[in-house]
C-alpha cells in the first residue's frame, strides 16, 4: 500500500512540475540588471527583450550599486520560479565574498550564456608603442610611470590588465575610472598611456591614427577587430580573459522552466538584427545550453577567484 501511495506520490509531483513548465508563464518575467540604464548589461537585456516571445512581458528592473552586487543579491534571494532573472557578468564570479553583502555566485542557476566580449587594450600614440612587446619594453625601461585606465575593481579589464602585469613581469599603474568609456576619454586626451574595454569604445578612434590597438584578450582574434592580435599570439601563450554577459535565476528554479527560457533567450539572440547589434558592440553572440553555461559559470567562478587571490586584489585596490 505504502508502495502505492508512493508511486501516486512520484506522479503527482511530476505532473504538477509539468504543468508548471507548460503554464509557464501566466504573468509578465522580471531581468534584474544590476546596473544603470544606458551601460552594457541594460544595452544587451533590452535588445534581447524586444525579441523574446514568451507571450507575457518582459519588464527591465535596474537594481545599480556595490558594482552590482545589490542587484545580484536581490536576484539570489528571489522566489525559484522563473519569474525573477537576471544578467549579471564577469565581476560577480570574480569579486571575493563580502560578509556584507548577501550573494554567492553558487546559489544561482544558469540559464543562458549571452555574450562574451573578448576586451581591447589600445594606447596613446604619445606613449610610442604599437605592440605587446613594445609596451613591455616601454614599462621595463621606465617602471611605474606607464599608466592604464583601470574601468572598476574586479572587472574583467582590471584582471585582464593585472594578470598581464603579472605575466610579463612589468609595472604599469592602475588609475581607477567608473567604467572603460570615461577611462578612454581621458586615454584620447593623453592623461593616462593605456585603457582597456569592450572594443566598441575603442575602434572608432583607431582609422583616424588618435588611439593604437596593442591586442585583444581573447583565446581567438575579435570578430570586431580582425586585424589585433591576441596577447596569446602577441608573446604570452595561453592569455584568455574574456567579459562575459548571462541570465541567470535562483537556485531551485525549475529545470524545464529554465531550459524554456534557456531556448528561448538563444533563438531571440541569433536572430539577425540581434546579432548584428552585439557584433557592432564588440560582443560575441553565444548559443550554448543551460547545462553548459551552468559548467561555464562555475568553472570561471573557480578560476577568477583563483586568479584574483594569486594577483593580491583587494575591493580599494585600483
Amino acid at each position: 500500500m505504502k508502495r502505492v501511495l508512493s508511486l501516486a506520490l512520484l506522479c503527482a509531483v511530476g505532473m504538477s512540475v509539468g504543468a508548471n513548465a507548460q503554464s509557464f508563464p501566466n504573468r509578465p518575467v522580471k531581468i534584474i540588471v544590476p546596473y544603470a540604464a544606458g551601460g552594457t548589461a541594460d544595452t544587451l537585456a533590452r535588445k534581447i527583450t524586444q525579441h523574446l516571445n514568451l507571450g507575457q512581458p518582459v519588464i527591465i528592473d535596474n537594481r545599480a550599486g556595490a558594482a552590482g552586487l545589490i542587484g545580484a543579491s536581490v536576484l539570489q534571494n528571489s522566489p525559484a520560479d522563473g519569474y525573477t532573472i537576471g544578467m549579471l557578468a564577469t565581476p560577480h564570479v570574480a569579486t571575493p565574498p563580502d560578509p556584507n553583502m548577501n550573494f554567492d555566485p553558487t546559489k544561482l542557476t544558469a540559464v543562458s550564456l549571452v555574450a562574451v566580449v573578448p576586451s581591447l587594450v589600445c594606447a596613446n600614440p604619445s606613449v610610442g608603442v604599437s605592440t605587446v612587446a613594445e609596451v613591455i619594453a616601454a614599462a621595463k625601461a621606465k617602471p611605474g610611470q606607464l599608466t592604464y585606465g583601470n574601468p572598476g575593481t574586479y572587472s574583467a579589464g582590471q584582471l585582464a590588465m593585472e594578470l598581464f602585469k603579472q605575466r610579463a613581469g612589468i609595472d604599469i599603474r592602475a588609475v581607477p575610472y567608473r567604467g572603460g568609456a570615461p577611462a578612454f576619454q581621458d586615454l584620447l586626451g593623453g592623461q593616462i598611456s593605456l585603457a582597456i574595454s569592450g572594443p566598441s569604445n575603442c575602434l572608432p578612434f583607431i582609422p583616424t591614427g588618435q588611439l593604437k590597438p596593442i591586442a585583444t584578450t581573447g583565446k581567438t582574434r575579435s570578430t570586431a577587430a580582425p586585424n589585433v592580435p591576441t596577447f596569446a599570439e602577441s608573446g604570452l601563450p595561453g592569455f584568455e580573459l574574456n567579459e562575459w554577459w548571462g541570465v541567470l535565476a535562483p537556485l531551485g528554479t525549475p529545470p524545464d522552466i529554465v531550459t524554456r527560457l534557456n531556448k528561448e533567450i538563444n533563438r531571440a539572440v541569433q536572430e539577425a538584427e540581434v546579432r548584428d547589434f552585439f557584433l557592432k558592440l564588440g560582443a560575441e553572440p553565444q548559443n550554448i545550453s543551460d547545462r553548459e553555461f551552468g559548467d561555464y559559470f562555475m568553472n570561471e567562478n573557480k578560476k577568477l577567484k583563483e586568479l584574483v587571490n594569486s594577483l593580491g586584489l583587494k575591493p580599494d585596490n585600483n
